[in-house]
């Protein structure tokens, strides 16, 4: 093996063990490409390595436009000292990756409260989000997008969407209520045939399609979409099978009947639904 190539994996697994001795050994004594290091950078976020990382920043290690979400796949308490260490080097809250991609989306997906409170308090965006054409890989992201609000919608708790909506979430940016409605069981597809949601699980939406409805969404408000979608809230619960969610809807004066691309809530119980679900709409 040369040098080089030893050197190289010596390094990889330096940077991913967090050895800094080993680490300065082999950027020091010579000049390292901006390559080089940024591979030494990847490993040491991955693995949640502050220091390694904080030295490869300062030897000229690149943040590029993907380097920072792998500190989303370190150690949740060490991903905020990395994100400072970002924030050190130039990067912000809302520098967008590919297609306009900020990480606010990705943050909330993680399930890190910290982390979340403390994108919010260095300015993310919540209305910043990836375009909806690709249409420039290089290109800025869209101002007036819903993708984190809908994100915390869907996977989120009631605590997580009233942060965004404290930070300046526009609910009419998009859907939110839809995507908490159509919320599924992990690992769960709609498409594949007839879900099952518990009880538990269907009904911990409940409390965030409240608070949406409270800031202003609306039980009847059609998505709009370039993709084939249920496009009322009701027609999603229903194809998820969250009866709980559907009662709710009924409760709240959404209609049962508007039709969308998959037919009307009813159209679709019919066809794919539980018993129970086809006695709440009343077509059984």
């Amino acid at each position: 093996m040369s040098p080089g190539v030893l050197d190289y994996a010596q390094f990889s697994r330096a940077c991913r063990e967090g050895d800094m001795s080993t680490v300065e050994s082999i950027v020091t004594p010579q000049s390292r490409t901006p390559a080089f290091l940024h591979e030494g950078l990847f490993n040491a976020l991955g693995s949640g390595n502050v220091d390694v990382a904080r030295y490869l920043l300062d030897s000229g290690a690149p943040i590029t436009k993907i380097t920072p979400s792998w500190a989303l796949a370190a150690p949740q308490g060490q991903q905020k000292p990395l994100f400072e260490l970002f924030l050190q080097h130039g990067w912000s809250v809302n520098t967008p990756g590919f297609y306009g991609a900020v990480l606010l989306p990705s943050v909330i997906r993680a399930g890190n409260d910290a982390l979340l409170d403390w994108f919010l308090e260095n300015g993310a965006d919540p209305n910043l989000g990836k375009q909806q054409d690709n249409r420039d890989r290089f290109g800025g992201p869209e101002t007036n997008s819903c993708e984190a609000l809908e994100t915390a919608a869907e996977i989120g708790t009631v605590e997580t969407v009233q942060k965004l909506l404290n930070a300046g979430a526009k609910i009419d940016n998009g859907a939110p209520l839809y995507h908490a409605a159509g919320a599924c069981p992990p690992g769960s597809n709609p498409h594949a045939g007839l879900i099952t949601s518990s009880k538990e699980f269907d009904g911990a939406r409940i409390s965030v399609m409240e608070l949406l409805v409270k800031n202003g969404a609306r039980v009847n408000d059609k998505l709009i979409s370039r993709h084939m979608t249920a496009q009322y809230p009701i027609v999603n619960a229903v194809m998820v099978g969250a009866i709980e969610r559907v009662k709710w809807l009924l409760s709240e004066g959404t209609d049962p009947d508007m039709k969308g691309q998959f037919g009307s809530a009813r159209d679709y119980a019919r066809k794919v639904s539980s018993d129970e679900t086809k006695r709440v709409l009343q077509v059984l």
